[in-house]
């Protein structure tokens, strides 16, 4: 039983209230406990103040997934309670010392994956989802690290693909297992992107539908506002919250905050 009640016993129902489009805030606490720890390593969810905009700290996205693709992992489910967790750990884990930043986000990102598989998600969607926050670690951080890792799995990705359309003849067939022993430069994250990169290949077709269907949706949206002669608020595309530039604003601000010590000392 990794969560719990405030009270005890086992956690049967999760109290979110929508306060914008992708934003959600908490309004009762619940309890997490690694399955073979103490007592006094139980963590508690808080719950958000609704008193206050519900934004950065104070809300959450639930799982961060991009709209297009919630046909194949959808933003709650079972990983509604971890992401709640996580959430919290994320911001609790910035940090001007980048080093600092990033061990924490390493330990929030195991209990990320520990909490997804003591609440039931299966392998596969436990290791897409962890290798995501995996490559977000070090966006604000450790900048340069997480390009890296993106270039080198979108190149893989293209690579694996154009093997497999035949751009390489013969030789595609050399191309296809050499992500896995690339990924090796990225040490204990080299799971990760190697998940990311053949996960990408397979979902590939899939995600890029999605997103021209997303977007197909915001120009006949944009159409009928038109038409409508605007007597409404113009369309925005897809139900993204505050949450996530809020984030983004955060991380900005600890980058600073350590530019700022680095130029004092």
């Amino acid at each position: 039983m990794p969560f719990a009640r405030m009270g005890g016993g086992r956690l049967d129902r999760i109290h979110l209230v929508q306060r914008a489009p992708g934003t959600w805030q908490l309004t009762q606490p619940f309890t997490f406990l690694e399955k073979g720890r103490p007592e006094s390593e139980r963590i508690v969810i808080r719950a958000h103040d609704e008193s206050r905009p519900a934004k950065g700290s104070n809300a959450s996205d639930l799982a961060s997934v991009p709209p297009f693709l919630w046909g194949l992992i959808a933003s709650h489910g079972r990983q509604t309670a971890p992401a709640l967790l996580h959430d919290q750990l994320w911001w609790e884990a910035l940090n001007p010392d980048a080093d600092v930043w990033i061990a924490q986000r390493r330990e929030a990102d195991r209990l990320f994956e520990v909490s997804l598989r003591e609440s039931g998600s299966t392998p596969l969607r436990t290791k897409l989802l962890v290798a995501a926050v995996t490559l977000e670690r070090y966006w604000g951080p450790r900048r340069w690290q997480a390009v890296a890792m993106a270039v080198h799995t979108v190149a893989a990705v293209a690579a694996i693909w154009a093997a497999l359309l035949g751009v390489f003849g013969w030789w595609g067939a050399l191309v296809l297992p050499l992500p896995a022993i690339s990924v090796l430069i990225w040490g204990a994250d080299a799971a990760a992107i190697g998940v990311l990169i053949y996960a990408g290949v397979l979902f590939l077709p899939i995600g890029a539908v999605a997103l021209l269907g997303e977007y197909l949706l915001h120009v006949l949206e944009l159409l009928g506002w038109g038409l409508g002669r605007r007597r409404s608020a113009m369309p925005k595309s897809g139900p993204l919250g505050r949450t996530r530039r809020a984030k983004v604003r955060a991380r900005r601000r600890v980058r600073e905050a350590e530019q700022e010590r680095e130029r004092a000392s």
